[in-house]
């Protein structure tokens, strides 16, 4: 009898706990949604109130407002249940961790409010591209494969890799990625890509073409062929 006492306010201890974490979803989807809340949180008490008159104080106002609908929409579709593609969050954690970055830096002269609106407005214009095309909460985690052909006049070429980059993260090239292979006319390397705003260039050893801006869009054609001109 004893035994089963012990037993029995062992698993209702244990069935506590279950009740009280159960809903409360851990791992990386809600890392992501707490830094994009800490950062805004951070930003919004700096520069969150609308003041009477326009200027660079309200145009940070505005944006961190939208910034703050569209991460409120993602975290009601992106859940442990319904994680979506790992590519999609991983392009997510990019935006949230640049987020963060801003929200550490001094942005008190004039000219430190526009590089900040400047900044917060690729965010906002990423996160926007992400939401684009959704029917719904149910669909908009998803990713489009993009292809890339290496152009000399109008004949295919090889033998060139080729990267990208998220556009807010242009100057960090510890997050600069490359595609699957080679630039082949017969096979072109793919990647998959989330909605948002990249840059694409090709290399042979070193970058051998300017940096060509690249939107993904979900209302566009999947997979999406892009033309990357050789000089």
């Amino acid at each position: 009898m004893k035994t089963a006492i012990i037993f029995f306010l062992l698993f209702s201890s244990l069935a506590a706990v279950y009740a009280q974490t159960a809903h409360d979803p851990p791992g990386q989807e809600r890392a992501v949604f707490d830094t994009f809340h800490k950062a805004l949180n951070d930003l919004t008490s700096r520069f969150g109130g609308k003041p009477a008159s326009a200027g660079i104080e309200a145009d940070l106002a505005q944006s961190l407002e939208n910034i703050a609908d569209y991460v409120k929409f993602l975290e009601s579709a992106i859940t442990p249940a319904k994680p979506g593609p790992k590519e999609y969050l991983e392009s997510l954690a990019l935006d949230a961790e640049l987020l963060n970055r801003l929200a550490r830096q001094e942005s008190k002269s004039a000219a430190e409010k526009k590089k900040l609106y400047d900044d917060l407005k690729e965010v906002e214009s990423d996160l926007e591209i992400k939401l684009s095309g959704a029917r719904g909460p149910s669909d908009v985690a998803r990713v489009i494969q993009v292809l890339v052909r290496a152009k000399k006049g109008e004949q295919d070429v090889g033998a060139y890799e080729v990267w990208y980059v998220p556009r807010g993260r242009a100057s960090d090239p510890s997050v600069f990625k490359r595609f699957d292979g080679l630039t082949n006319p017969s096979n072109p390397p793919s990647v998959n890509l989330a909605p948002g705003r990249y840059f694409v260039w090709l290399s042979k050893g070193k970058p051998v073409t300017e940096r060509q801006p690249l939107e993904i869009r979900l209302d566009g054609q999947s997979p999406r062929e892009i033309d990357v001109v050789v000089p």
